[in-house]
């Protein structure tokens, strides 16, 4: 009799402890799709991969790059970041920051890729019908996302780069401001002309080396460019990015979704409910990646060339496409 008290009474405690669990991840979950519904989704397909480009109308550098096959691998995750200064609903914009991001699985590691916007490229004509009569096919990299948005831009870095990218991330920078702040600040090595900048908008005080900036600061940092160039400030919006990406790493579960809470409705992507739910649960493993950065051209300045009158970079295709290709697999 006591055997069958004490065996009902095990059963109730199992079932009980069963329900806390289900009950605590089906509020898991659901918080988690709640999270991710406030980002804004936008319906784009795989983009498919051009296969016979010998017919293009193309700089015979742009043509000898397309030769190389497209970087096709299922370990490799792809997702080209959109930045810009402001959001106009009716227009796409010029994107301001544009950088590939590739998750490796294999070697559990993160690349961070700039694109500069200038690179001169071969376009897909497939551009939104209101932007048909401003289109051309050989221009700067940031004009396909004027001219087509997201869409055009993945197509057109797939042609030129020769990398398997279907999905993309969209945001203001100043979006990140808040989940800087979120987060307590971010730490940035400052040099001492970048300091002297930043107290020179009222940011202050900075000096040169490691210093915490909060949003605000931050946003001011990656937009510096008077001081140098447009390279450097690529690089100082990698730094912000990978410094928010370590910051987020070492917070606890209740302030990492505080952040990311605060970030998603800044984000327009066409990466799907199950897609984000992936990249959020998957962030524990993320933990012991890996991080480092890219930036492209690799000619930098030596690649400058004025077209129709324009400062674009005319670059070695081959060179840059290899360079990227095994960056992406390291």
């Amino acid at each position: 009799m006591e055997n069958q008290k004490r065996k009902k009474l095990l059963v109730s405690v199992a079932g009980l402890l069963t329900g806390l669990i289900l009950a605590t991840a089906a509020f898991v979950f659901g918080y988690l799709y709640f999270v991710i519904g406030l980002r804004d989704y936008d319906r784009i397909d795989d983009i498919e991969i051009e296969t016979d480009l010998s017919g293009l109308d193309a700089p015979s550098n742009m043509k000898e790059g397309m030769k190389i096959p497209v970087l096709q691998d299922k370990e490799l995750v792809n997702i080209l970041i959109i930045g810009s200064d402001t959001r106009d609903s009716n227009t796409h914009g010029r994107s301001d920051a544009m950088m590939l991001l590739t998750i490796n699985k294999k070697t559990k590691s993160f690349h961070l890729t700039s694109l500069m916007r200038a690179i001169y490229v071969s376009i897909p004509d497939d551009p939104d019908p209101a932007y048909k009569k401003n289109f051309s096919s050989n221009y700067m990299l940031n004009a396909a996302h004027t001219w087509g948005g997201p869409r055009l831009l993945m197509k057109t870095v797939q042609r030129n780069f020769r990398v398997d990218v279907s999905r993309y991330i969209a945001t203001d920078f100043s979006g990140f401001e808040k989940a800087i702040n979120t987060v307590g600040g971010v730490t940035i090595e400052l040099t001492s002309a970048e300091a002297k900048h930043l107290n020179g908008q009222g940011l202050g005080p900075f000096k040169a080396g490691a210093q915490t900036l909060n949003g605000k600061s931050a946003l001011a940092y990656s937009r510096i460019r008077k001081i140098d160039s447009d390279f450097k400030r690529m690089e100082r919006q990698r730094k912000v990015i990978m410094a928010l990406f370590t910051k987020m790493k070492g917070s606890n579960p209740g302030k990492l979704t505080e952040t990311v809470e605060a970030l998603m409705p800044q984000v327009k992507t066409n990466l799907t409910d199950s897609e984000m739910m992936g990249l959020i649960m998957g962030f524990g493993a993320y933990k012991d990646y890996s991080f480092d950065q890219l930036m492209l051209p690799l000619e930098t300045y030596e690649a400058m060339k004025y077209i129709r009158g324009m400062e674009m970079y005319d670059i070695d295709w081959v060179k840059n496409v290899k360079a990227l290709h095994e960056f992406m697999e390291s």
